[in-house]
């Protein structure tokens, strides 16, 4: 074997290593590793639970401005819990 086809096998092997130490940092220390993944998949998560209560809560609204619209004694009862509204022949609960 000659001098360049050493040197030659000396430079592959060199830059498989530098090759491979890039990917292997790009795995366990870049912007995809696996621990930030886990970071994402729990954020992920978290915005899942919020996202669950925002839209029961919006359900919650859709049926209270049903009953406003369509509902005459939800709010005669509003009037009353909340403003202390009554008929003048009705005497105001206590």
């Amino acid at each position: 074997m000659n001098f360049s086809g050493k040197t030659a096998k000396i430079i592959v092997v060199v830059i498989l290593i530098i090759i491979t130490s890039f990917i292997s940092l790009d795995i366990f220390h870049g912007k995809f590793s696996f621990s930030n993944n886990e970071k994402i998949k729990n954020l992920i998560s978290e915005k899942e639970n919020e996202l669950e209560v925002i839209f029961q809560d919006n359900e919650d609204l859709k049926e209270e401005i049903y009953l406003l619209k369509n509902n005459e004694d939800h709010i005669k009862k509003i009037a009353e819990d909340y403003l202390g509204l009554v008929k003048d022949d009705e005497e105001k609960p206590e």
